[in-house]
């Protein structure tokens, strides 16, 4: 029986090709050697302390520069813009030492680019607002086309995937709540109205925009940050949904545009689980039909955040992404208390709604057990 080989190092490698005449310049070939390794890979719970670190130092970092008077209102563009250089100047550097000042001068470039991007915003506001004498809403506006632009600008040249996902974020933020602001304020019933249908095709675009950015193959994942952005921005509005829902004054002013977002987010579960299979036309059987109903009849019964929660915990099993699926459980445990809390029942009706919803998700989980062993025993034969 042949014996497991043994470890065998790059050096080494090298010499047993250059022995066999397998290398054409074994002198190149050493040279690239050394200059690539600069030692072992940094361990992933390093990483992870290190942006926990870079964040608590971009908090006390800015907190100095506000407490200490160097700050200039007059010179908060430029010197944001110098901290970005700065940031940029430590990345460089990183790329070309040892582990360990390659982690201190990541942890000092993210540092420096976080409080350079936010001196950059608050220039940028306090420009235009020097220009027009903007109010409140234009202020508004200002920090979202600010946050919008230092976001593309840094976007590729720093690959923290943290600030990437807070900057998305925070852009995502901006530009939904300027736009619902920027409504004219009146009491009339109109306004729920039109603000649930704007938040309606917010919630529709960033879905859109979500899947097409994690389903589409030709999509690197240098766009992950963004996708997992308005996957958290999608929450934030069905939460804003379920509350509206449970407006007395709104109920009878607002009708199917309250609703739309269950829809919106059961038809999506739909796509994504027909995606699943390769197409509900090549899997159009029992299973799937059982699998359609019950989407049918949470949207009609439940809310957007419980469709939406299963959605993410469902691409994350199917796509072996850990971080998607543990926020569609966290967020799913959230959604379905409020669910349960915001029913209009007893104390004891809502114990039996929820026996009673925990036997139907069983007996469903039998039938589709069933209908899969069915399945394989009908191929079998």
């Amino acid at each position: 029986m042949n014996q497991p080989n043994e470890p065998i190092t790059a050096g080494a490698l090298l010499g047993t090709l250059n022995a066999k005449g397998m290398l054409l310049h074994p002198e190149e070939a050493g040279k690239q050697l050394a200059t690539r390794s600069v030692g072992e890979e940094v361990p992933v719970y390093l990483r992870i302390l290190t942006l926990i670190g870079a964040l608590i130092a971009s908090g006390f970092f800015f907190l100095f520069l506000a407490i200490s008077g160097i700050l200039d209102e007059d010179g908060f563009l430029i010197l944001g813009l110098v901290f970005v250089a700065a940031a940029y100047g430590l990345l460089v550097a990183a790329k070309k030492s040892n582990p360990i000042l390659q982690v201190f001068f990541i942890t000092c470039s993210f540092t420096l680019l976080a409080v350079g991007k936010i001196l950059f915003v608050i220039g940028f506001v306090e420009m235009f607002d020097d220009l027009f004498s903007l109010k409140s809403e234009g202020e508004i506006w200002a920090a979202t086309l600010g946050i919008g632009l230092a976001t593309v600008l840094t976007y590729k040249p720093f690959p923290f995937v943290l600030d990437r996902f807070i900057s998305s974020c925070s852009f995502l933020g901006y530009f939904t709540f300027a736009t619902v602001i920027a409504l004219p304020d009146s009491d009339s019933d109109l306004m729920p109205v039109v603000t649930a249908w704007i938040m309606n095709f917010f919630f529709l675009a960033y879905m859109i925009c979500a899947g097409f950015l994690l389903l589409h193959e030709k999509i690197k994942k240098l766009y992950d940050p963004v996708a997992y952005a308005l996957i958290c921005t999608l929450l934030g509005l069905a939460v804003m949904q379920s509350a509206l829902m449970n407006v007395p004054k709104f109920q009878p002013v607002l009708g199917i545009e309250i609703w739309l977002p269950n829809f919106i987010a059961g038809f999506g579960l739909l796509y994504l689980l027909s995606h699943a299979v390769g197409g509900f036309k090549k899997q159009m059987d029992s299973q799937a039909i059982v699998i359609a109903v019950g989407v049918i009849l949470l949207a009609l019964f439940t809310n957007a955040g419980i469709l939406l929660s299963i959605m993410l915990t469902v691409f994350g099993r199917m796509n072996h992404r850990r971080l998607v699926s543990f926020i569609g459980w966290i967020s799913l445990t959230g959604f379905l208390i409020y669910y349960y809390y915001q029913l209009d029942f007893t104390l004891e009706t809502k114990s039996y709604v929820l026996l009673g919803s925990g036997g139907l998700l069983l007996g469903i989980r039998l039938i589709l057990n069933a209908l899969v062993t069915r399945k394989e025993q009908n191929s079998c034969a």
